[in-house]
């Protein structure tokens, strides 16, 4: 039998006690939002047909957008409280796979080790449910009226997410009848006696972000993964039809000269890469000698970089490219570069800086012989 299971990523909070006016999930650190780092995670696992996201109804169409590109199913709309929003999930998710993990999108910091982890037990035969936990570290009091009184905390677990449940008729039915509001599915699970629960070490990085005071403990976990790219290229020209630039083509009375199509934004977008991940050069993977690759279109040779070098587990921060050249003027064409780069590298355009600069007549670019790139690009590595 072949077991599913899929992912159910909870983002419909209002974040009333993150004191800030934007919602936290989109709070950005280093240009990339909080739902990112976290979404980007579990894509490392999940496909996009497993992977659900309930939203809040008063997301904007730039957010919805957003959170669209991470899934191929609709966008789940939630409720007033996070139970709720759990029960919406469960609705859409009912019969169409075997197991579910349920996630809060406000812990960015969740490791693919520890979703795995929780994966593979859930999808053994002899468990309902499986909650990760961490140990206490800190004195607890309990309060109650006017007295307080210590509690043993080698007794205390500080429960986490992803917890996973198995979706079979009885616990969807539970689910779904419960009138409680809870914070924690894990309540649920509990409250059924013949419900088998197993409990897992989580990881203390693992944290829900809750007040703002939370963003510099995660920025300074992220800042520890950030790394530049930065690459310069520059290709001859000759008299042609067309300039073939970011993966577009343009009319020109110029061509660029090359072993491959010579489009220089492309070749530095690759080096930055290369660089942001401490690889060899392009030249390395690509080299001028071979003849099979004459003429090659450049957008080939990047796919090929991103998927040796598997990019797509990483998040890009920011692209910044500069394109010198006295040759052609493009303004008009920046767009469709942007958006070229974009489809190829799963980037959002606005991550994508595009400038045109010109070398005031000076040197074998001032003298239209030539155009020249300039990529810097930091990335988020996971």
């Amino acid at each position: 039998m072949n077991i599913s299971t899929c992912c159910l990523i909870l983002a419909a909070g209002n974040s009333s006690r993150f004191n800030d006016k934007k919602n936290k999930l989109f709070y950005k650190i280093n240009n990339i939002s909080i739902i990112e780092f976290t979404l980007n995670e579990f894509k490392k696992i999940f496909k996009k047909n497993e992977i659900y996201i309930v939203i809040n109804h008063n997301i904007s169409n730039k957010y919805y957008n957003l959170l669209q590109n991470f899934t191929s199913n609709n966008l789940i709309y939630g409720g007033s409280e996070r139970s709720y929003s759990v029960k919406k999930g469960i609705k859409n998710i009912a019969h169409t796979f075997n197991n579910v993990l349920i996630h809060d999108g406000a812990r960015p910091m969740i490791k693919k080790s520890l979703i795995m982890k929780i994966k593979k037990e859930i999808e053994k035969n002899n468990i309902d449910a499986v909650v990760p936990y961490i140990n206490v570290v800190d004195s607890i009091k309990y309060k109650h009226l006017t007295r307080i009184k210590s509690l043993n905390r080698d007794n205390l677990l500080s429960i986490q997410t992803p917890q996973a449940i198995r979706l079979n008729d009885c616990n969807i039915k539970n689910i779904l009848k419960n009138k409680n509001i809870t914070k924690d599915e894990s309540v649920l699970f509990e409250k059924h006696n013949k419900f088998k629960i197993k409990y897992i070490l989580g990881n203390r990085d693992n944290f829900k972000i809750t007040s703002k005071s939370d963003i510099n403990k995660i920025t300074g976990l992220i800042n520890c993964k950030l790394r530049i790219g930065n690459a310069f290229d520059l290709h001859k020209l000759s008299k042609g039809n067309e300039l073939i630039l970011g993966g577009i083509k343009i009319p020109s009375q110029y061509k660029l000269v090359g072993h491959s199509d010579g489009d220089v934004i492309i070749h530095s977008i690759i080096d930055s890469i290369l660089g942001a991940l401490s690889k060899k050069d392009l030249g390395s993977y690509f080299p001028s000698t071979d003849k099979k690759l004459k003429d090659i279109d450049s957008t080939k040779m990047l796919r090929e970089i991103i998927k040796k070098n598997k990019f797509y587990n990483n998040i890009i921060s920011n692209i910044d490219i500069t394109i010198i050249t006295e040759t052609v003027r493009l303004e008009k064409y920046k767009i469709k570069i942007k958006n070229s780069i974009s489809k190829i590298l799963m980037c959002p355009m606005n991550k994508i800086s595009i400038k045109a600069k010109t070398s005031d007549g000076v040197g074998i670019i001032g003298r239209s012989n030539a155009i020249a790139c300039w990529v810097t690009m930091m990335i988020y590595k996971l």
